[in-house]
């Protein structure tokens, strides 16, 4: 049974308050640095760093200071720079790092929680504190990984919050959705004691080869599209990133809408909110880069242009894309829309 529009609009609202609040926190952490580095300061705590080594103590130094001390003759005078205005956030391809909270938050309220319309009470405190260990996971983990690259690089003016994921935003959101995934997997939110028996497997008529072949189609694909992206400078020169996404959105959809053809013409409401939800958010980011001047879109943005030139202006629209048709196409699942049509499920019956 699909959801009732006004609880459907209800999740999108809440999920995009809670994706531009959590944006903020990075924002905020930006903006307290204004135009100088956040440094390490090596004395205090165990060479600057305490918690178990995970958080620095930073102090404020000007950029040209920084690199001044950071290539000249004597490396006892290095500073270890742990970031600068810009590497948390990424206000400068805020339509790209805007979807992946926005993600993030979806999974948490509808899958987990069962918001707004599926919400069980008597499971409900269990459901929270399964999301309370996702965002520790979360935080521990990346705080970690921040940590590692930073002991590891070998550029003196390397940015530790830079290394470890271009934006720290979009490392500690992803994390936020993998550990989703992992506890959802693992049933930690609705685990029953008492076992359920596992179906006779004997009499199943495999469609693994199916299943296979038109995965390797979609693989197929995208890999051209990405290819052709790449060519025409609209996704990024390092196409690992974008093509890691692209190969997620593969898998969700064939999880979400069927491994082949015929599966799929059946869904077209579910298919139709996951191409017009995108098409609808491109425009959203593009006038916001606009009215703002801060908040870039990732396409056809003056920003980028202006720190990469003309010809990069558009190297974010791919991964635009791909974020936000994952986006909307687990949107469409989550308010139940992307079933078979009545008429399908009939003939079936």
């Amino acid at each position: 049974m699909p959801m009732k529009i006004s609880n459907a609009i209800l999740l999108l609202v809440v999920c995009v308050v809670c994706a531009a609040f959590s944006m903020q926190i990075f924002a905020g952490l930006d903006e307290m640095m204004g135009d100088q580095y956040w440094t390490v300061d090596t004395t205090q705590g165990d060479h600057g760093w305490y918690a178990m080594g995970l958080l620095p103590h930073v102090k404020k130094t000007p950029k040209d200071e920084a690199k001044a001390l950071n290539t000249d003759a004597d490396p006892k005078n290095d500073v270890v720079i742990y970031a600068q205005s810009g590497d948390f956030a990424g206000k400068s391809v805020y339509g790209i790092c805007f979807g992946i909270p926005l993600i993030m938050y979806l999974i948490w309220f509808a899958f987990i929680i069962g918001f707004p319309d599926k919400v069980d009470p008597y499971l409900l405190p269990r459901k929270i504190f399964t999301i309370a260990v996702i965002i520790g996971c979360s935080v521990v983990a990346n705080l970690f990984l921040m940590r590692i690259a930073g002991d590891f690089a070998r550029d003196p003016m390397s940015r530790i919050a830079n290394l470890a994921g271009n934006h720290a935003s979009l490392l500690f959101h992803n994390a936020g959705i993998w550990f989703a995934i992992l506890f959802s997997a693992l049933g930690t939110h609705n685990h029953s004691f008492n076992e359920v028996q596992a179906p006779d497997s004997r009499q199943w008529h495999s469609q693994a080869n199916e299943k296979f072949n038109w995965m390797f189609c979609l693989l197929g694909v995208v890999t051209v599209l990405e290819v052709v992206l790449v060519k025409n400078k609209l996704a990024l020169p390092d196409a690992a990133v974008d093509y890691s996404v692209w190969i997620i959105w593969v898998v969700i959809f064939m999880r979400m809408y069927g491994f082949s053809p015929k599966y799929w013409i059946k869904r077209p409401t579910g298919i139709a909110i996951m191409v017009v939800g995108t098409l609808l958010t491109l425009p959203v980011f593009y006038m916001l880069e606009r009215l703002t001047g801060t908040y870039g879109a990732g396409f056809a943005s003056p920003i980028l242009a202006k720190a990469l030139g003309a010809e990069n202006q558009n190297i974010g629209l791919s991964l635009m894309v791909s974020i936000y048709l994952v986006f909307w196409m687990e949107f469409a699942t989550a308010i139940r829309m992307n079933g078979p049509l009545k008429k399908a499920v009939a003939k079936q019956q």
